[in-house]
């Protein structure tokens, strides 16, 4: 037989917490002294054990009162629920990982905090990114909308980022570049290395989205990219076109 003190001791559970699992029927002592000091036995050790173990899967105090009631045969379909919310919570924490990433590198890329943009990346993530792409369906396939959508933070090293932003951010801060000088070209080649990269070289891939972020629509699905970064390396590739032809 344990004392509430021992107990305490033995399991590393506070007196408090037992006093609390006593008063509120989920571990009660299974008798007392003369004195009217609690004691545990065996079978109420194990009880405790049990509800420390469903506590660290994750389960509420409800949840494990309920599940200490059934028999074990319905104890696997509890596991197997809890099981999906942890896998659902995770997904949860996945996006809101790569939402908190996506504003991060936004107010690196902006310089300052862009609350349209930011708040723009948050609608972005809380919904389905395919759903965002849909509206270029006229260029790009199913295929190469999922494709795309799983272009992500989550698939991506942090240093294929950064370098991604620091090209587009490049060209941002270069506009003012005459589309027949040398550095503008150095920017859109720099430009297009990146996306082979980050398209693993689907050339057609890369070409049917090139095709989409000329004829980009208002929204914040193809961010950092924007209308001036584009005509942008429109403006040089038809400078480089008519060279060629030129000479």
């Amino acid at each position: 037989m344990y004392t509430i003190g021992k107990l305490s001791k033995h399991t590393c559970v506070t007196v408090r917490t037992l006093d609390y699992y006593d008063e509120i029927g989920l571990v009660k002592p299974s008798s007392k002294t003369s004195g009217g000091h609690r004691l545990y036995n065996e079978e109420d050790v194990m009880r405790l054990e049990r509800v420390l173990a469903l506590k660290y899967m994750g389960f509420s105090l409800d949840q494990i009162k309920k599940v200490l009631e059934i028999s074990s045969a319905n104890w696997q379909e509890s596991i197997q629920q809890q099981l999906e919310l942890v896998k659902r919570e995770q997904e949860r924490l996945k996006i809101l990982e790569q939402a908190l990433l996506g504003v991060s590198y936004s107010i690196e890329l902006e310089g300052e905090v862009n609350w349209p943009i930011i708040f723009s990346i948050i609608q972005l993530y809380q919904q389905d990114s395919k759903d965002a792409l849909q509206q270029y369906k006229e260029y790009l396939s199913e295929d190469e909308i999922n494709k795309i959508s799983d272009m992500n933070v989550e698939n991506m090293s942090e240093e294929d980022i950064r370098e991604w932003l620091k090209v587009i951010g490049d060209i941002r801060t270069n506009l003012h570049l005459d589309p027949n000088s040398k550095e503008a070209e150095h920017l859109v080649v720099s430009w297009a290395n990146q996306a082979e990269k980050m398209f693993n070289n689907d050339e057609e891939l890369l070409g049917n989205m090139w095709e989409a972020l000329q004829n980009l629509k208002e929204g914040i699905a193809f961010y950092p990219m924007d209308k001036d970064v584009i005509n942008f390396i429109k403006s040089v590739a038809i400078a480089k076109e008519e060279q060629n032809h030129g000479s």
